[in-house]
C-alpha cells in the first residue's frame, strides 16, 4: 500500500505541518495508523482523502470541531471500501434538516445516492466530492516527485 508523508500530505492539502499535528493531537483527525517510538508518521490513501476533503471544507470557514466531526465519519464510510478509483464518483454529505431532528445525516455515496438524498430537501447541505478531492491531492504529490510544485 502507498503511503506518504508528513510534508507530502500538507503540501498536497495546503495546510502546514503544524496544523495537521495539532488537529491530531486535539484529536480533530486520527490517522490511521500511530507510529513506533522514533519512526516518523506515514499517511495511506484514507488518510489523504480525509485531509484532502478537510481542506476542501476550510474554505467554507468551518469551524475545526465541525471538520473533525465530518472527517472522522468519512473515515468510517472509507474503512468500507478498498480503494477510491479513477472512474468511481464518491460523494460525501452532511445534512440538516430541522430544530425537530437536530443531528445531521452523513454518508458516503454515488452520485445516484446524493440525488435521493437532495430530493429529501435538507434545511442545509455540505457535499464534497472525495474522489475528485483525493484525486487531486494524489496529483499534488505526483507533480511534487516530479520536481514540478504543488499542482494547480
Amino acid at each position: 500500500m502507498t503511503t506518504w508523508t508528513i510534508h507530502e500530505v500538507t503540501d498536497a492539502c495546503a495546510m502546514t505541518t503544524g496544523e495537521l499535528s495539532q488537529w491530531i493531537s486535539r484529536g480533530h483527525f486520527i490517522p490511521s495508523s500511530t507510529p513506533e517510538n522514533g519512526n516518523a508518521r506515514q499517511f495511506d490513501w484514507r488518510d489523504l482523502a480525509c485531509l484532502a476533503v478537510m481542506s476542501a471544507l476550510r474554505k467554507h470557514s468551518l469551524l475545526i470541531g465541525e471538520l473533525g466531526f465530518i472527517t472522522s465519519e468519512l473515515r468510517e464510510d472509507l474503512d468500507g471500501i478498498e480503494e477510491i478509483t479513477a472512474s468511481v464518483g464518491l460523494y460525501f454529505f452532511c445534512a440538516g434538516w430541522s430544530d425537530r431532528q437536530p443531528s445531521p445525516t452523513v454518508g458516503l455515496v454515488a452520485e445516484e445516492e446524493l440525488a435521493a438524498v437532495l430530493k429529501h430537501r435538507p434545511a442545509t447541505i455540505i457535499v464534497v466530492d472525495v474522489a475528485k478531492a483525493y484525486r487531486e491531492a494524489v496529483r499534488s504529490i505526483a507533480a511534487q516527485a516530479d520536481g514540478k510544485g504543488p499542482a494547480s
